[in-house]
C-alpha cells in the first residue's frame, strides 16, 4: 500500500536523512540503548529481524519496554517482553493522538505515554502505516508531543536507497523537492540538461492505472511481485493491457509470462552494488560469485541493462557502470536547502463490521510465498503454519471452533485456513497475507482495512444475514 500521505511522509522526515549523510537520527544503537519503544505498522521479528534481535536484548539487558498498536500479541512481541496496545485496523491514529495528549488511556496506554516520555524513547512506524489515513501525520504529531525519534523501517530491502536516488514521484535525488528551483538546477547541471519536467510522476497505482486504461505504449517492470501490490486484478489487467512490455527479473514469475522481451539479470550475490540500510547508512559490497567462478555466463546487473536500453532509445544516461552511478551520487550529494511539506491526512471513518462480518487485518510472515523462496523446499518446511485469527466472541458469533476452517470472503472471492481463536479486538480477522493460495489481496480482493464475511467453510459464499441465522 502507499499513499499520497505517505509520500509527503517520506519526503519531509526521511529522504535526504541518515548516518551518512548529516550524522543524526535513529540507528541500531540508539534503539538498542531506547528506554522505551513503540512499534506501528510494524512487526519486528517478521518485518525486520535484525531490529527484533536488538529489541530482544535490550529487553534481557536492560528492562527496555516494548509497546506495539497491533490487533494480538504476536510471538516478536512476546519474546522482546512487549505489550500490546490492542488496536483493530484503522484505529492506529486515534491511539497515536491519544498518546501524544495522554488523556483518555486506560493503564497500558498511560504507561505508554509516560515512558515515551523518557529521554531516548523511540517511535518506529513500518510501512503498513500508509494504509491507514492519518496515521502517519499522528505519528509525527506524537513524535513531537512526547519528545520521541521517529523512525521508518520498511520490510524491503531496497526502499530506502529507492527514496534517496529520487524514486518518489515528488522527489528529485537526494531528498530534493521537484518543485524546489534550486533544487531543479542543481540536478539538471550534474544530468547536463537544460531544464526538468514542470510535473511530478507518476506513483504505482497511477501507473497501473494509466496501463490497464490504454494511456502508456510501454513499461519496463523489474523484480515486481504482482501479488505484493495493492490491486492485484488491477496490475494483471494492466499487464495485459501495455503495448509492450519488458521485464527485468531473476527468475520466472507473472511479469515475464505477459512481456514481449526478458532480460535476466543479475542476482546479489553476482554483482557489486550498494544497500542504503534503514538507518541511511551506506553499506557498499562487493560480488561474491567471480566469474572465473561460474560454469555459466553471468547476467548482467540491472544498472547495465536499463544504460543499454536507453542507449538505444537515443537517450543517453551516462551511467555505464557502479563506479559512474556512485560518482554521480557523490556530486548531487545531500539537499541542505528547504525540506518538503510533513503530511496533513486526517483520519478515515471506521468500518463498521456487522454479525457475520470482520474487519481485515494481517500482515505477510518472514518465511511466505514470496517468489524468491520458490523452489527451496527446506527453507519451506521452517515457515510458521498460515492461520487465521479471531477472538474467542468473534468466533462463536460466525459459528467456527477453534481449529475449524473458516472462510473469508472479499469482493471477488474466498480464503479458508484453520482458525486459532486469539485474545484480539472482536469482529477483526487476522490473515498471514500471502501464505496461502496466491495471496489475500488476489484470493478476496480485500485489503488490511476494509470489511469482509466471515463463517465456516460450507457457508463462506452465505449472505452475513443468513451467517448469522
Amino acid at each position: 500500500m502507499h499513499s499520497g500521505e505517505e509520500a509527503d511522509f517520506l519526503a519531509a522526515r526521511v529522504a535526504g536523512h541518515g548516518r551518512d549523510v548529516d550524522g543524526t537520527g535513529v540507528t541500531y544503537t540508539s534503539l538498542e540503548k531506547a528506554p522505551a519503544v513503540l512499534l506501528a505498522g510494524f512487526e519486528s521479528e517478521e518485518e525486520a529481524p535484525g531490529v527484533f534481535l536488538r529489541l530482544r536484548k535490550a529487553w534481557r539487558g536492560h528492562g527496555q519496554q516494548v509497546f506495539a498498536l497491533a490487533t494480538h500479541a504476536t510471538r516478536g512481541l512476546e519474546k522482546a517482553g512487549g505489550r500490546l496496545l490492542p488496536a483493530a485496523p484503522g484505529t492506529e491514529t486515534e491511539w497515536l493522538d491519544a498518546l501524544a495528549s495522554g488523556v483518555g488511556l486506560e493503564a497500558g496506554g498511560a504507561q505508554a505515554a509516560e515512558a515515551l516520555r523518557a529521554e531516548g524513547a523511540v517511535i518506529v512506524v513500518g510501512e503498513r502505516l500508509a494504509s491507514v489515513a492519518g496515521a502517519l501525520t499522528a505519528a509525527v504529531r506524537a513524535a513531537t508531543a512526547t519528545g520521541a525519534e521517529l523512525v521508518w523501517i520498511p520490510r524491503r530491502a531496497g526502499e530506502r536507497g529507492a527514496i534517496e536516488a529520487g524514486a518518489l514521484p515528488s522527489l528529485l535525488p537526494g531528498g530534493r523537492p521537484a518543485t524546489d528551483p534550486r533544487a531543479r538546477e542543481e540536478v539538471a547541471a550534474v544530468w547536463g540538461v537544460a531544464t526538468l519536467p514542470h510535473r511530478y510522476g507518476r506513483d504505482t497505482g497511477q501507473i497501473v492505472e494509466a496501463a490497464a486504461a490504454g494511456e502508456l505504449q510501454a513499461l519496463v517492470v523489474a523484480g515486481v511481485e504482482i501479488a505484493d501490490l495493492p490491486d492485484p486484478a488491477r496490475a494483471r489487467a494492466a499487464l495485459s493491457e501495455a503495448g509492450f512490455l519488458v521485464s527485468l527479473e531473476l527468475r520466472p514469475s507473472e511479469v515475464t509470462a505477459h512481456a514481449d522481451v526478458v532480460f535476466p539479470v543479475a542476482a546479489v550475490a553476482e554483482k557489486a552494488g550498494t544497500f542504503l540500510n534503514w538507518e541511511g547508512r551506506v553499506r557498499f559490497f562487493e560480488a561474491a560469485l567471480k566469474p572465473d567462478q561460474m560454469t555459466r555466463r553471468l547476467a548482467p546487473g540491472d544498472l547495465r541493462v536499463l544504460q543499454m536500453l536507453a542507449d538505444a532509445m537515443d537517450v543517453h544516461l551516462g551511467l555505464p557502470d557502479l563506479r559512474t552511478a556512485h560518482a554521480e551520487l557523490d556530486r548531487l550529494g545531500a539537499w541542505t536547502g528547504p525540506r518538503a511539506t510533513g503530511p496533513a491526512e486526517s483520519p478515515g471513518v471506521l468500518p463498521r463490521p456487522a454479525a457475520g462480518e470482520a474487519v481485515l487485518a494481517g500482515h505477510r510472515l518472514l518465511l511466505d510465498r514470496g517468489v524468491l523462496q520458490e523452489g527451496d523446499d527446506a527453507l519451506a518446511g521452517t515457515r510458521h503454519a498460515a492461520r487465521a485469527r479471531v477472538s474467542a466472541a468473534t468466533a462463536a458469533e460466525a459459528g467456527v471452533a477453534d481449529g475449524e476452517p473458516l472462510a473469508v470472503t472479499g469482493p471477488v472471492g474466498t480464503l479458508e485456513l484453520p482458525l486459532e481463536i486469539t485474545e484480539m479486538p472482536d469482529r477483526v480477522v487476522w490473515l498471514p497475507l500471502n501464505s496461502a493460495g496466491a495471496g489475500v489481496a488476489s484470493d478476496t480482493g480485500a485489503l488490511p482495512g476494509s470489511l469482509v464475511r466471515i463463517g465456516p467453510a460450507r457457508r463462506a459464499t452465505e449472505a452475513p444475514e443468513e451467517v448469522e441465522a
